[in-house]
């Protein structure tokens, strides 16, 4: 029983390597593309920028970097996330936080739709949800 599993793993790993893992089906002569479901392209619908640990200016640049590769790319959401700032100096608050709603409320304004804290599931007040224009 063991050699038999061990043998499929070996088989399963010389498939992947020769043919890759997105043509599973390589050798059985399917090329069809994937179906995609519901008339959706198969690609992500959102970009995640973490900001943890940068500087401000650095924290600004890549904000503004990855909101035109969303405009490029047609994603629809920028996941920011920028801590509690909780390494913060307690008399500014969270750095970061501010920062990126100032950003997109001045500066980025034309180029995104709207933005909210993200959902609990997405880091809550530590994150911010930027719907792309």
């Amino acid at each position: 029983m063991k050699n038999r599993r061990m043998r499929n793993a070996d088989e399963i790993l010389a498939h992947i390597e020769k043919f890759g893992v997105d043509r599973k089906d390589a050798e059985s002569g399917d090329t069809r593309q994937p179906a995609s479901r519901g008339g959706r392209r198969n690609r992500p619908h959102r970009l995640v920028l973490d900001l943890h640990g940068l500087r401000s200016d650095d924290a600004a640049r890549q904000l503004r970097f990855a909101l035109d590769r969303c405009r490029e790319t047609g994603m629809r959401e920028l996941l920011v996330i920028h801590g509690y700032g909780l390494h913060s100096d307690p008399a500014e608050g969270p750095v970061l936080k501010k920062l990126v709603r100032d950003l997109l409320e001045h500066d980025l304004r034309p180029k995104c739709r709207s933005y909210r804290t993200a959902t609990i599931r997405d880091g809550g007040e530590g994150a911010t949800l930027v719907a792309v224009r």
